[in-house]
């Protein structure tokens, strides 16, 4: 499936369209453009670069190299035009250059064109926490269901990343999944309006993100605008055991999960079977199925509620959504286990971001791990909490008390000092306090002399954490 001229005269109607051939009527037809790419390090062959001017990074002084490369053309800005008069003929020779007056527009309207024309369910996730891990759930249904759908890539779930996926959509799926993720006032209706997702979920509530967002009532308005756009046909999918959410009049179906029992899917009876697997009875509406899941952080089992709801509405059946959810296995980043070169035991990667409740959450099934040798805790800055930042990291402190089974602390970053300051005076002797992740990085070489040590990695992702794993494991 390619993009065609028509495409682009319909989502860029005041757009410029050139192109470097002596018979460009027929270019469309003899060329097709597969894809598009905003990295001039990644680019393929019949892809189109949209040269994006970023803060750091302006696109528009790699269209050489991207050319050279094997891109099919550029989209770029009006008032960029004069760098393609330093290209020689040769290069820009079977070439298609779209002029612009703003190419992160375009790459919008690109993105809002392309989304109309798909008819199959479209799933917007949205959260303070468990956006990604709920995605992947349903990508494991999906899958053992042989249901072909559309996953967007990781977590990109920006404007940026929310367009480049809904570009990548093909008429062969039957449903789509994206992530919607925002760190600032604004941008949940932006991303809204972009995808129109039949079908809104929000996983999880807390504070996350709250020096842009403001405080918890602030985030739960921000979140909610994935429903500005709902009509009475669609339905959002809500974390139901606080009131603040379900507690508002939607004029449009709305399905509840939870461990409370008036949510129409539920986890009852959760067990610890060691402290790698964890039983429980999924709740579906009125009937009940006992699922296993290999692990013990109480976070997944609320993803999992928001998976399983997801795929109750789509009317996939219950054996594919129980085999689903036990056939996952850990997504990068999300309390993730790897085991540690020479065998010397297993490192939990939980690095890709933290917030007060998650940074609970790791803590508690971390401590609930069982082992021989060395439990050791790597907690970095919890990054972007606003005017409460070290009110945040003190709490984590006194979270500790119940992890007084910690061997060693490593406290990584001028926030997590704070952590010292409220944590049992038992654990203080055992704490060091480190500038960056490669000081970490220093100290856990000199402690893994041992066997079955087990390494939690907790911090927001700009401590860089994920960087200690690759030599680690």
């Amino acid at each position: 499936m390619t993009y065609d001229l028509y495409f682009f005269k319909n989502a860029l109607p005041n757009a410029k369209i050139k192109t470097y051939k002596k018979d460009s009527n027929n270019f469309f037809s003899e060329k097709k453009i597969k894809g598009f790419c905003i990295d001039s390090r990644k680019i393929q062959k019949e892809e189109l670069f949209i040269a994006l001017s970023g803060q750091r990074v302006d696109g528009h002084y790699y269209i050489e190299d991207v050319l050279l490369n094997g891109a099919i053309g550029l989209i770029i800005q009006k008032d960029k035009i004069n760098l393609l008069n330093k290209i020689n003929e040769k290069v820009l020779n079977g070439k298609i250059v779209i002029i612009v007056d703003d190419t992160l527009d375009a790459l919008k309207q690109l993105a809002k064109n392309w989304r109309k024309g798909f008819k199959f369910p479209i799933i917007g996730i949205t959260g303070s926490v468990g956006k990604t891990t709920t995605k992947q759930l349903l990508a494991s249904i999906f899958k053992t269901a042989k249901i072909s759908a559309f996953i967007s890539f990781k977590n990109q779930n920006t404007v940026i990343g929310l367009s480049l996926n809904i570009l990548k959509m093909r008429k062969e799926h039957k449903f789509a999944v994206f992530e919607m993720g925002i760190s600032h006032k604004g941008e949940m209706e932006e991303l809204a309006n972009i995808l129109r997702p039949d079908i809104g979920v929000i996983t999880y509530i807390c504070n996350a993100h709250t020096k842009g967002l403001g405080n918890l009532k602030e985030i739960i308005n921000e979140k909610q605008k994935i429903f500005k756009y709902f009509k009475s046909d669609n339905v959002g999918i809500i974390w139901g055991d606080k009131s603040f959410l379900d507690s508002y009049y939607y004029d449009f179906p709305i399905i509840t999960f939870g461990l409370k029992t008036k949510n129409h899917i539920q986890a009852r009876m959760i067990k610890n079977v060691d402290s790698n697997f964890t039983k429980f009875n999924l709740k579906i509406y009125f009937k009940k199925y006992p699922v296993t899941i290999k692990s013990n952080h109480l976070g997944f089992i609320n993803n999992i509620l928001a998976a399983s709801s997801i795929a109750t509405f789509l009317k996939i059946e219950t054996k594919f959504i129980i085999q689903g959810i036990q056939n996952y296995k850990d997504f990068e980043g999300r309390f993730e286990r790897r085991k540690i070169k020479n065998n010397k035991g297993i490192l939990i990667n939980d690095s890709y971001n933290a917030s007060p409740e998650s940074m609970k959450a790791a803590l508690k099934a971390f401590s609930a791990l069982k082992n021989e040798g060395k439990k050791i805790a790597v907690l970095g800055d919890m990054l972007e909490l606003g005017e409460k930042e070290v009110f945040w990291h003190r709490q984590i402190g006194r979270i500790l008390s119940k992890n007084l089974d910690l061997n060693k602390i490593i406290l990584v970053g001028k926030l997590a000092e704070n952590i010292a300051k409220t944590m049992p005076a038992i654990l203080k002797g055992r704490t060091t306090k480190v500038k960056d992740w490669k000081a970490a990085k220093e100290l856990l070489d000199e402690m893994l002399l041992e066997s079955n040590n087990q390494i939690l990695l907790k911090a927001s992702r700009g401590i860089g954490l994920d960087n200690i794993i690759k030599d680690l494991t």
